[in-house]
């Protein structure tokens, strides 16, 4: 019988036992207890009633099933933590992406208005209102083009 609740054991945090009689009829109650389960399920308990005949002849073979059903789930729960982060890691990278694609046209568009400037010193008046109109009309539509993001 420990044989088959060692691999149980090792699963979890603790395994507890408890054992009650009504009569005749044994009632075992195998309960695993895990702090941080990646699901609830695996945390379930097992509870077994029957004869204590029944229970010498059978408990080891249903505690292994059940021990092979929590191993398979902590797997399946393992894979799909995995598969999300994976997929959390790939759109936090896509965004940032976008958001530095994004910040290159902005930094292009700061670059020509401080080439306008220089140009400003020395020309006359008249080009300089002309680039105030131009900058005025830029301030006017602020912000980034979301479908550009896409």
């Amino acid at each position: 019988m420990f044989t088959e609740l060692a691999p149980l054991v090792r699963a979890a945090d603790k395994v507890v036992l408890t054992l009650t009689m009504t009569g005749d009829a044994m009632t075992v109650v195998v309960m695993p207890v895990i702090k941080n389960a990646a699901d609830a399920a695996l945390t379930t308990p097992l509870s077994l009633t029957a004869t204590p005949a029944e229970l010498d002849a059978e408990f080891a073979a249903t505690l292994t099933g059940v021990t092979d059903s929590h191993r398979s789930l902590a797997e399946q729960a393992e894979a799909t933590k995995s598969i999300l982060d994976a997929a959390k890691s790939t759109q936090s990278s896509k965004a940032t992406k976008a958001l530095a694609k994004a910040a290159a046209p902005s930094d292009d568009a700061a670059a020509a208005g401080d080439d306008d400037d220089d140009e400003a010193d020395g020309a006359p008046a008249a080009e300089t209102k002309v680039d105030a109109k131009a900058d005025t009309t830029a301030a006017a539509n602020p912000g980034t083009d979301l479908a550009s993001l896409l």
